[in-house]
């Protein structure tokens, strides 16, 4: 395994010749209807006016994120639903959902009043609308200025080789998922008082792996993977999306709901990092919090929520909170590509990411599998400048096993360092078996068994072959949590000192 890091800070660099879709990751319409998306297509797309033209994104057509402040202030509520109703839509405000109060953003859904077109139903169309009023001064530039989209995050790595979208054999994209069986023993885990803590949120973990125990933060258990059954229930309590809820910390289900049977394209890749962690960072322990369906899709509004509770983890366990789980590091394997042109979005998703490096806690977030060198966010927060008191961000693109970049990872001057993210093997959800069958299947002439070619849907083995810029970024936050341990103390209470470890061990990492 190897980590490289760039040569220089990262840093946003316009490219004013970069096509207008680049770096859109590429969604079935089936996928994008389960989540209620639209791709933004900029040479298609209404604009206010006065207004640059967008760049390319996926986002959430039913649905805006609203400033909390809003939300709570009658006026300003009421001034921002009228001024949608003359074009036939409604902004339920008093329906809007949070998941950390206090903290930003309400998701609040967009319908029709009963009269017009149903494709009107367009959050953006909608936030020009909201635009166009304010150029005219019939609402203040400090309502709009609160209004967002909600973007949906893609996981950033490749589906199955033959998983329910359609193949694709394209040397740029990493390798699919391939079931295959582990020789080497997982490492030794020695017991200790206090462990270097990663939150992976992600997709969740099965609830049993030969490879480790799992169990409630709660608990007493030093289990290897701790989940958080109480965030579940509250996330799925504010949910809205027609997908099924993440009431759970388990993967899955296994099948998304077709009637192929093939295993989803994106079940197990939490559990593939948790495995990738438990590999190279055996003494350390993961805080697993589920936000990404089986099919690769996270709501932004959700991941923002995720980060602000593991952010008062942080603080209710420096407080004497003993059921609380103070993270060290936080592990994001999944992103969007912002609409606007500058590449500097104002998202509530930066602002929960400031929270936590104030406190001392290291983002390690992947680059994405675009091939493009277009900012992709979360990661791309690592150019945006940080107090010196503070814990960085890392963006983690890919490398081959070869040693060489990945030719379907994104790069560019924003990406801080570059793990393997090709070609790995590692945990997989024991559960996961599909419709796929062997090419050849027989009964052996001597003896009573059966003969067979590999089956590419069988998971039992519990371990698999995959690859993609989600798997690059846990692998660069085992060797910073392994350097974490070594300069020690495990516990640091204090975020400045918290935050000076972390930047210790990464200038430690860079002189190796």
């Amino acid at each position: 395994m190897r980590l490289v890091f760039s040569h220089e800070e990262p840093h946003l660099e316009r490219n004013d010749q970069r096509d207008r879709m680049t770096g859109v990751p590429s969604l079935s319409p089936p996928t994008l209807d389960r989540h209620s998306g639209r791709v933004l297509r900029p040479g298609q797309a209404v604009r206010a006016p006065g207004t640059a033209m967008p760049v390319g994104t996926i986002y959430r057509y039913d649905r805006l994120l609203v400033d909390e402040s809003i939300i709570m202030d009658d006026s300003l509520r009421r001034r921002l639903e009228g001024a949608v109703r003359p074009i036939g839509l409604r902004l339920e405000c008093e329906a809007g959902r949070t998941i950390t109060p206090g903290q930003g953003s309400h998701r609040v859904p967009v319908s029709l009043t009963g009269q017009g077109d149903p494709t009107a139903v367009d959050a953006w169309a909608l936030l020009q609308s909201l635009r166009t009023a304010t150029n005219e001064g019939r609402l203040a530039s400090e309502v709009t200025d609160r209004v967002r989209l909600e973007h949906l995050l893609v996981a950033c790595m490749s589906p199955n080789i033959s998983g329910a979208e359609p193949p694709d054999s394209s040397p740029l994209k990493p390798l699919g998922r391939i079931p295959v069986d582990m020789v080497n023993p997982m490492p030794l885990r020695r017991p200790k008082d206090n462990r270097v803590k990663v939150a992976i949120v992600d997709s969740g973990v099965p609830q049993s792996h030969s490879a480790f125990t799992v169990a409630d933060r709660r608990s007493d258990e030093d289990a290897f993977v701790l989940v958080d059954e109480e965030f579940q229930h509250k996330l799925a309590e504010g949910s809205d999306s027609p997908a099924p809820p993440l009431d759970d910390p388990w993967e899955g289900p296994v099948h998304e709901d077709t009637l192929l049977g093939e295993v989803a394209t994106h079940f197990g890749h939490g559990t593939f990092m948790t495995g990738l962690i438990r590999q190279m960072a055996p003494d350390a322990q993961v805080y697993s919090l589920r936000v990404v369906h089986n099919d690769g899709l996270a709501y932004e509004h959700e991941l923002v929520g995720a980060l602000h509770h593991v952010a008062d983890q942080v603080e209710a366990a420096r407080g004497g909170d003993p059921e609380a789980v103070a993270a060290d590091v936080v592990v994001l394997a999944m992103g969007y590509v912002d609409e606007d042109p500058d590449d500097e979005p104002e998202t509530w998703m930066g602002v929960a990411i400031q929270r936590l490096t104030s406190l001392g806690v290291t983002v390690v977030a992947a680059a994405g599998n675009q091939s493009s060198d277009r900012p992709f966010f979360p990661a791309a927060f690592a150019a945006f400048p940080r107090p010196d008191d503070s814990a960085p961000v890392l963006s983690v693109g890919a490398l081959n096993p070869n040693r060489n970049v990945a030719m379907f990872s994104n790069d560019g001057p924003w990406v801080s360092c570059f793990a393997t993210g090709a070609g790995l093997v590692s945990t997989f959800p024991q559960e996961a078996r599909g419709s796929l069958m062997p090419d050849r299947r027989t009964r052996a002439t001597f003896a009573d068994r059966h003969r067979e070619s590999h089956d590419p849907d069988d998971f039992s083995s519990g371990f698999a072959v995959w690859g993609g810029t989600s798997f690059a970024a846990p692998i660069a936050a085992s060797f910073l949590v392994n350097t974490m341990a070594e300069l020690g103390p495990d516990v640091v209470e204090d975020s400045a000192k918290a935050a000076a470890r972390a930047r210790g061990a990464i200038e430690r990492l860079k002189n190796r």
